[in-house]
């Protein structure tokens, strides 16, 4: 039976495939690159073979890899459960918890849950992952977050995983003052009539090489429109800053616009909120409870939504 002498090598191995690369996974772990791969090497050598693959950018498990990966997972999710048996035996909650979610959602609503968190349970650690909508649930499912903060622009979640609604938000373009959108005056009074976008260059949320980013694709097909992005970003304050350019109309969901520097700039709601963004909270039904997620997870849907968005009814 293979020998594997320390967990860390296990926690840096899941890191690695995790975050794609071992430089990035040493900046997670705050470990040496070099002992990054030392531990990865060391676990190899315990299982007798290649766990990931070096020449591939991102770098990836190999088969043998993909196959251990979900029992490490385990392993180090067993370990904090018993040391989270005996944080609640003693009464204090010592866990770690990720949050996957969006940069506007660990920007605008996030910092205000896990202050009340911290006031009553100081040893515990929360961090906070971010990625656009295709990477949330995945990761859920993959067990990389115990926790998402997503948009349901895409596929529902499945019957494993507990989806719980928060809020809906408007969709906004981002213009410079006497925008063509806009009325003479600059002053909006009502949403903005989607079908003008399709006169102007198009800027929004997107991963390099995607055609459009979920959320937005969900909105334009509700506008029943089909218009290429001129130009896109994996960050808000980019899309903000092309369109401040003028090279183009930004569009994001009202969040990631009040989280950005908008100074100089109208924000104008797009058609209704019924074409708006669905948020919710998400996590796993199948991992075994964890007093730390669970105080997590009730902190997030007791909190107030975010100023401007219209709260789910639950």
């Amino acid at each position: 039976m293979p020998r594997i002498e320390q967990t860390d090598w296990l926690e840096t191995f899941v890191a690695v495939v995790d975050h794609g690369s071992f430089s990035a996974a040493a900046r997670a772990l705050h470990r040496a690159q070099s002992r990054v791969s030392t531990h990865v090497a060391a676990l190899e050598r315990a299982l007798g073979g290649i766990l990931v693959d070096r020449s591939h950018r991102p770098v990836r498990p190999t088969e043998l890899g993909s196959a251990f990966l979900p029992h490490a997972r385990e392993v180090l999710a067993a370990l904090e459960r018993g040391a989270e048996a005996v944080d609640e035996h003693s009464g204090t909650l010592r866990g770690r918890v990720v949050i996957g979610c969006h940069p506007s959602v660990s920007a605008g609503f996030l910092p205000g849950v896990l202050a009340a968190v911290h006031a009553e349970h100081p040893q515990l650690r929360v961090q906070l992952t971010e990625h656009t909508t295709p990477d949330l649930v995945s990761g859920i499912a993959a067990g990389r977050f115990h926790i998402a903060i997503h948009s349901l622009a895409s596929d529902p979640p499945s019957d494993d995983l507990l989806s719980v609604h928060l809020w809906t938000e408007h969709f906004v373009a981002v213009v410079p003052p006497g925008h063509p959108l806009l009325p003479v005056d600059d002053q909006v009074r009502e949403p903005l009539d989607p079908h003008g976008l399709t006169e102007h260059p198009l800027i929004a949320i997107a991963r390099p090489g995607a055609a459009v980013d979920p959320d937005t694709g969900g909105a334009l097909s509700a506008w029943g429109l089909e218009i290429p992005l001129a130009w896109q970003s994996e960050q808000p304050q980019s899309v903000v800053n092309l369109a401040r350019a003028g090279l183009g109309v930004g569009v994001l969901n009202a969040l990631a616009a009040r989280i950005s520097d908008t100074t100089g700039m109208v924000v104008a709601p797009v058609g209704s909120l019924a074409e708006g963004r669905q948020v919710a909270a998400t996590r796993d039904r199948r991992s075994a409870p964890s007093p730390s997620v669970d105080v997590v997870f009730r902190a997030i849907l007791a909190a107030a939504p975010p100023a401007g968005v219209r709260p789910a009814q639950r």
